[in-house]
């Protein structure tokens, strides 16, 4: 490796054509044959080792004597050199030999030794060195976080790499993962510190949420083939996962997700600035294809889908109650930090959809969960009306949702908001500020939204229609708060159809004069800021229709589509009755025609009707 008198080598030309002295290059003449066989392209060494005890020889003379030459010249020939499985192994064996010297004053040596390629050479040579790894941190936790960064650093791929087929790992990136969480779980049940150095690396290399869809994969697969072995850092990962997987949801829009990558290529050929940026979206740091974000999101939604399932299964291949109230109570966790505070959310919430239908328990517990939510007064508002919000949704999108569970949920609507009447009642004046009675509204809209979407369920049989005159929906639309004002017209049209129908309540006179006298009003925000506003509720139910196609297939099998016939707004008030009556028919469609009468409507534009103003 070295020249006899103990020189650095040069690279200088002279040096290159000197052929009396010792070097790491085999022979003059064979560098000469490789330059011409192979043009144009970087010159690599091959590493050699002189002879046995010369590394050991170069640590403790730059230990003692502080000899930079040796030691800097062997730094860098591990690093740059193309080191051979016998190479490798013969510089291991030397390395770890001396342990005892390998403290942080020779840091240099040991981050090249563990930046050296490893996980894709022979077995013999990957065990050797993943004992080394292991007996350098048991003598040395000073390098911990340096490993740590390097193995996690391995859960990333080459961007060359082909994309897995069908989101199923190759046989060739199996081995090389495999090789990593062996060393990780070693280190993991040996040294406690690594816990905190694993999660904090984790988070800081997760790939940026616009990176190619097969590091998405490749990185989330080996996050969860973590889980298999560290079951305890279930929350700690899953909570990291959900936090990155929301970002690429809400930076994916619906309409860019089903919009053919051919034809964007086609709109991004325009001149027109609006089109162009419908593929893609300009920051001052990336540009984001938000078509290839939604194939990413759909593949890691995907694993994420096909892992919870995992989780819920025992053993034998059922499922489990004890680890499906595990992996809840995780779950549960990531929404209430992660995923309840987010608004316009498509997709990620979905996860809790997947759970609930599972086993009816869970749904009940959920829904429980989201009801406590709304009725805490100390909760934010924005986070009580996203809780009401998730509860209508899935009432009405679940067909795992038994009937009971749905005239449970719409009677503690009913009862909650008939209290809030009765307090406001006995009150000298109401405030007319519709702000103050968000929380109100919101109730109000989640049980008009209710009773439109499964009123098919609840008029079927004379209990279920006394059941539904109970609620005693005409109160609560005619008094003096005036939910009809403030909630979603579609969901207050349909509304209005089913009750006058089936003589429920009757809305169309309060409609009319809302109509009359809807004016936006101006107020100021927090910061000083004028607003104007018009005061209708939010559009966004959080389990609209799921248009991801791969992941999507585990969500459809128990989501309930809205299938009525749409219908219009602009007419005078009877005929707007009469084509009510007719939107209310129950007409069967055949197989031939049933799929016109299917409208998979989209996010926050209506809440499951498709209405035309």
């Amino acid at each position: 490796m070295y020249c006899k008198d103990k020189t650095l080598l040069k690279t200088s030309s002279k040096a290159r054509s000197s052929v009396g002295g010792s070097s790491i290059l085999k022979k003059t003449s064979s560098i000469r044959r490789r330059l011409t066989e192979i043009v144009q392209t970087p010159t690599k060494v091959r590493f050699q080792l002189p002879h046995s005890r010369r590394v050991r020889n170069i640590l403790e003379a730059y230990v003692s004597s502080k000899e930079t030459k040796e030691y800097l010249s062997l730094v860098c020939l591990i690093r740059d050199a193309q080191l051979l499985d016998s190479d490798l192994s013969s510089l291991i064996n030397e390395a770890t030999e001396c342990i005892s010297l390998l403290n942080q004053d020779l840091r240099l040596f040991v981050e090249a030794l563990l930046s050296v390629n490893w996980v894709d050479r022979s077995s013999d040579v990957v065990k050797e060195y993943q004992s080394f790894i292991v007996n350098l941190l048991s003598a040395h936790n000073y390098h911990a976080k340096y490993v740590i960064d390097k193995l996690v650093g391995l859960f990333l791929p080459n961007p060359k790499d082909p994309v897995w087929p069908d989101g199923k790992i190759t046989s060739t990136d199996l081995p090389k993962c495999l090789n990593v969480h062996v060393v990780i779980k070693i280190l993991l049940d040996v040294i406690p510190m690594c816990k905190d150095l694993l999660l904090q690396s984790l988070s800081k290399q997760y790939p940026y949420y616009n990176k190619p869809t097969h590091i998405q994969e490749y990185y989330l697969y080996n996050l969860l083939m973590l889980l298999s072995y560290q079951p305890h850092l279930r929350p700690d990962i899953l909570h990291l996962v959900f936090s990155k997987l929301i970002i690429m949801d809400v930076n994916a829009p619906k309409e860019d997700i089903l919009k053919p990558l051919e034809e964007d290529e086609d709109i991004f050929q325009m001149d027109d600035c609006d089109s162009k940026s419908v593929k893609t979206v300009h920051t001052g740091f990336t540009e984001v294809n938000r078509a290839s974000l939604g194939v990413a999101l759909d593949v890691c939604m995907n694993k994420i889908f096909e892992f919870i399932v995992k989780e819920c299964n025992g053993e034998n291949g059922e499922l489990s109650w004890e680890n499906i109230k595990s992996i809840y109570h995780d779950l549960l966790s990531v929404f209430d930090k992660v995923i309840l505070p987010t608004y316009s959310s498509l997709h990620v919430q979905f996860v809790m959809f997947l759970l609930c239908s599972l086993k009816p328990a869970v749904t009940e517990a959920f829904l429980n969960y989201l009801w406590k939510k709304v009725c805490n007064p100390n909760l934010a508002i924005v986070l009580r009306q996203a809780a009401v919000t998730y509860i209508a949704s899935l009432v009405a999108r679940g067909m795992f949702v038994s009937l009971p569970v749905v005239k449970e949920t719409m009677r503690q609507m009913a009862e909650w908001i008939h209290s809030y009447i009765g307090s406001q009642d006995s009150l000298d004046s109401v405030n007319s500020d519709v702000r103050v009675h968000t929380v109100f509204y919101s109730v109000c809209q989640a049980l008009f939204y209710l009773v439109s979407f499964r009123h098919k369920d609840l008029v079927d049989r004379k209990k279920n229609i006394i059941f539904l005159e109970s609620l005693q929906l005409g109160k609560i639309v005619t008094n003096r708060l005036n939910p009809l004002r403030v909630c979603q017209p579609a969901v207050v049209q349909n509304f209005a159809a089913v009750t006058r129908k089936y003589q429920l309540a009757y809305c169309y006179t309060i409609i009319d004069h809302n109509a009359r006298n809807c004016m936006p009003t101006i107020h100021q925000d927090e910061k000083g800021s004028q607003m104007i506003s018009d005061h209708i509720l939010s559009d966004f139910y959080p389990f609209d229709p799921y248009v991801l196609e791969r992941s999507g297939e585990k969500i459809q099998p128990c989501y309930r589509d809205y299938q009525e016939k749409p219908y219009s707004n602009a007419m005078e008030v009877d005929q707007r009755q009469n084509e009510i009556d007719d939107f209310l028919e129950n007409v069967e469609a055949s197989p031939s025609t049933s799929h016109k009468n299917v409208y998979n409507f989209s996010y926050s534009t209506s809440p499951g009707f498709k209405f035309k103003m």
